[in-house]
């Protein structure tokens, strides 16, 4: 496990490019609802104080006037974040498969490039699978949650509740610990094997559930390594006055280096998962 975390360090080091790729195109996300967002804003307050003021502090008083005052435009709102949710969610998914082609070989970017665009339809095939499950596990919890909170709302101790709904809690972690593991395995299967969604989905919950014993243990170790980071960077950003415009901007600034180290977590994530996938085989033959 040690050694297929270095190894996933080192490999998205050399991918830097691949990294410098996927922040862009989430900045380029962030920007666009963002400019609408604003639009919206100096639009509804008629480029008030209050809004000028939102720069600055975000004033939960200002927000609760939008909604009750400016609900049908707020609607309009919605709709335009669901277009571009609509463009960024198949572009974002894309750019994952980039990334988990780039780190499996050793090849040059463009032909990355070409070898997940022709993949596409797997992976969007993948990604509908595993959010029909993530969907299908938190209403299966949801049910599950409130029926045992029913069935012991007679109980005489008030704690019986809090324990349900905690252990409903910690299932749902669990298994979307699991699924997501899953997912980044049966994607780097059909990256590595060019396989369809449901047999790298298979394959992966297989390889996943019984055959490495350190998939898990090496996502749970990257997950930690992922917190520390965002400790590092929330420690820092209380430190930030954003009672300014130059301190605005320096948050701002400072918010996009977090971006920019999400998307290198993000490649050695799939260089390191890649990197066990490629020692349990060397080692099946």
């Amino acid at each position: 496990m040690g050694r297929a975390y270095l190894s996933g360090f080192r490999a998205a080091l050399r991918r830097w490019p691949v990294v410098l790729v996927l922040f862009l195109a989430g900045l380029a996300s962030g920007l666009g609802f963002t400019a609408v967002t604003w639009s919206w804003l100096s639009r509804s307050l008629d480029k008030s104080f209050a809004t000028r003021s939102l720069l600055t502090d975000l004033d939960i008083r200002v927000f609760t006037d939008l909604l009750v005052h400016h609900g049908e435009s707020l609607q309009m709102l919605l709709v335009a974040g669901m277009i571009l949710l609509a463009f960024f969610v198949p572009l974002g998914v894309w750019l994952n498969a980039v990334a988990v082609t780039t780190v499996g070989e050793e090849t040059s970017l463009s032909e990355c490039l070409a070898r997940s665009f022709r993949a596409y339809p797997s992976y969007i095939g993948l990604w509908a699978l595993m959010s029909a499950l993530y969907v299908a596990t938190v209403m299966t919890l949801f049910v599950v949650g409130r029926g045992l909170t029913r069935w012991a709302a007679e109980s005489p101790s008030e704690m019986t509740a809090y324990w349900i709904v905690g252990a409903c809690g910690l299932a749902g972690v669990a298994v979307g610990l699991f699924l997501a593991t899953v997912h980044d395995h049966a994607r780097i299967r059909i990256a590595t094997k060019g396989v369809g969604p449901l047999r790298a989905f298979g394959w992966a919950v297989g390889f996943v559930g019984r055959r490495e014993g350190q998939a898990l243990p090496l996502v749970l170790l990257l997950l930690i390594t992922s917190l520390m980071i965002w400790v590092v960077y929330r420690s820092v950003g209380l430190l930030i006055a954003t009672d300014s415009a130059s301190g605005v901007a320096l948050s701002l600034l400072w918010g996009e280096l977090l971006l920019l180290v999400r998307m290198f977590l993000r490649v050695w994530w799939f260089a390191a998962e890649t990197y066990l996938q490629q020692v349990r085989e060397r080692a099946a033959y």
